[in-house]
């Protein structure tokens, strides 16, 4: 985990136009920084280093033998050894001993056709000199961050919005991009900055004097219903796929040349990835503690380090102080909070890095992957059941009669269900937060369709699918790359980087193929993991529930907005209408913690950063 900034422009670039964001990057890189620009003064590339593979060399910007192209690159390149000598055999040879020359050398020799063999978690922004073109690209899954915006006649990309903010992109306010987050999510494009672009996971971007574009080369591809009638193997020899390709995820990503450390909790994803991490390296393991035994999962996550023969420390976060650590949160991850998590992982981070680690191995994917949430629990149901997915089919056409909101009737119109994330989103935050809204934001959200833009651009890729993969699919489109893979900022800022094996393409190519009946028969969710696992796993973890990464409710949040109150933090913030904000205060605890946070998100992401409200892009306004 790096931190990278690129410049283009027609001409007149020097070195000094990067300085302020390589500033603000040095938290992602803090072992060492450099700066290239191109003697035409069309680019400037700009690196922070946090190094973790060939500490000794691998400096970047890394150029090739004659100095036209330079790549800067965040993240890492799995199984790059191969693949180093491969190239070498083709006569590409690498002059470092890392892994981030790779994209320049698969680069020369393939062009954009160089993203199929790049294996991992990455962003990278690469200057071609004698094309006179910028190519950035990021990984499969988006679990690395890489925004960008023009300003001035220049495009800035970089690896965090604050970069862009510090060589003079104004602080805006997005109003329709969070009017579509309160419906779904952000589109896949989109931030909470007005002006501010993302390059969406999976494609590549060319900049020149032609202008800009944006192209898709990999795609979550689940098989068609007909294609899952006739799986062509067994579920013991899938188990077994399953097995090796999660072997081989966690084993790549092991490689490294400092200490390694692992997120471990009390279920089945982080034990499963722990015990082969296990098999492979020397890791150390961290468990978050909270003083509500219902939420803490330290104990179980104890006896598992135990049976593996690996160390645990003991995080603990006491709810309390999560109030004062929320703005410091907030102004890393630049994205809105919907519960305590982000300040809990931000602790962490700081707590992993405190001991001396600064690479660590994590478990999120494995609900995206094997259907372990209980909201694709419900729609893996009606994926099996006609009559249960007529009857709610039925309901639906009923709630459209009756006036549904024009996001979810773009859902029913284009694939005939509503996801149930998309339910309980609108139930859950949606619905209640209108009685919050400031009344003209409260008609821009009315005119947003977060749903159709994201139903449209998603067509091929849902075109016969199953309702389950079909909810997956636009998940992990919209809420997985937009919110939840935040926590990559906030790991960041302790410089930290967390590798995730579950999102390895290459194990999402062995597990898409699954029968429907292999993900939770008799309701045992996640069978095929469990099974893939069995032998590394204690029986009180085989045996469990899902064990989710709950944080305390609330967490001192009333107290905070309050103290917002009387500054102008709530007053400035252009979504909440402060009146209706200080009722919810007023009333006993009714389980408004996601709103709360909402509030307090918004709120302080306006101090910390000066937004100012614009009113953007309409989400969808053209759809009906």
């Amino acid at each position: 985990m790096c931190g990278i900034i690129g410049v283009f422009a027609g001409g007149g670039l020097s070195a000094s136009v990067v300085a302020p964001a390589m500033a603000v990057l040095r938290p992602r890189g803090p072992d060492g920084a450099g700066v290239w620009a191109a003697p035409s003064g069309r680019a400037v590339l700009g690196h922070t280093r946090l190094a973790v593979v060939d500490p000794a060399g691998s400096a970047q910007p890394i150029g090739d033998e004659s100095g036209e192209t330079q790549v800067v690159v965040n993240g890492e390149f799995y199984d790059y050894r191969r693949l180093r000598r491969e190239l070498a055999r083709t006569g590409h040879p690498c002059r470092t001993e890392g892994d981030s020359e790779l994209a320049l050398r698969l680069y020369q020799r393939d062009g954009c056709r160089a993203l199929a063999e790049l294996r991992g978690e990455f962003a990278f922004a690469l200057w071609d000199e004698r094309r006179g073109e910028l190519f950035a690209a990021r990984d499969r899954f988006g679990v690395k961050p890489l925004y960008y915006a023009e300003l001035g006649g220049r495009l800035y990309l970089a690896s965090e919005i604050k970069a862009l903010l510090a060589c003079g992109v104004p602080a805006r306010w997005d109003l329709g991009a969070f009017a579509a987050h309160l419906q779904l999510a952000l589109p896949p494009d989109r931030t909470l900055f007005a002006g501010v672009r993302q390059l969406p996971p999976g494609c590549f971007l060319r900049a020149s004097a032609g202008g800009i574009a944006v192209h898709r080369y990999w795609d979550l591809d689940y098989p068609t219903a007909a294609e899952l009638a006739r799986p062509g193997k067994s579920l013991a020899e899938h188990v077994a796929e399953v097995r090796a390709g999660l072997d081989e995820a966690v084993r790549l990503r092991t490689v490294a040349d400092v200490p390694l450390a692992c997120h471990l909790s009390g279920g089945i994803d982080s034990s499963a990835m722990t015990a082969a991490a296990a098999r492979h390296a020397a890791v150390t393991t961290f468990t978050v503690r909270f003083a509500d035994v219902a939420l803490d999962e330290s104990p179980v996550a104890a006896r598992t380090a135990a049976r593996l023969g690996v160390p645990n420390h003991r995080v603990d976060l006491d709810p309390a102080s999560f109030a004062e650590h929320l703005a410091a949160t907030l102004r890393a991850g630049e994205m809105v909070q919907e519960n305590s998590h982000g300040v809990a992982r931000f602790r962490h981070s700081a707590a992993i890095r405190a001991r001396g680690f600064k690479a660590a191995l994590a478990g999120e994917g494995g609900d995206e992957l094997f259907a372990g949430y209980p909201q694709f629990q419900r729609d893996l149901a009606l994926s099996q059941d006609p009559a249960a997915l007529e009857r709610a089919r039925a309901g639906y056409r009923k709630l459209a009669e009756f006036g549904a909101p024009r996001h979810l009737r773009a859902v029913l119109d284009r694939i005939g269900f509503l996801p149930n994330w998309i339910t309980e989103r609108h139930l859950a935050v949606l619905a209640p937060a209108r009685s919050l809204l400031r009344p003209g934001f409260a008609r821009l959200l009315d005119e947003t369709d977060a749903g159709g833009p994201l139903l449209d651009q998603s067509r091929a890729q849902l075109a016969g699918r199953a309702p389950l993969h079909q909810s997956i699919y636009l998940f992990a489109k919209s809420w997985l790359a937009n919110y939840i893979l935040a926590a990559e900022r906030l790991d960041a800022a302790h410089a930290v980087e967390v590798r995730l094996p579950f999102f390895d393409h290459r194990l999402f190519a062995v597990a898409r193929s699954a029968a429907l009946s292999w993900y939770s028969p008799e309701g045992r969710t996640k069978h095929v993991l469990r099974e893939a696992a069995r032998d590394d796993l204690s029986e009180e973890v085989y045996t469990g529930g899902k064990r989710g990464f709950f944080a305390p409710p609330e967490a001192g949040l009333r107290g905070f907005l309050r103290a917002l109150d009387a500054d102008s933090a709530l007053r400035d913030n252009p979504f909440f209408d402060p009146a209706a904000v200080r009722r919810l205060l007023a009333e006993p605890r009714t389980g408004s913690d996601r709103l709360l946070h909402l509030v307090a998100g918004t709120s302080v992401l306006t101090a910390e950063f000066g937004m100012t409200a614009d009113a953007g892009q309409t989400v969808g306004a053209g759809h009906d």
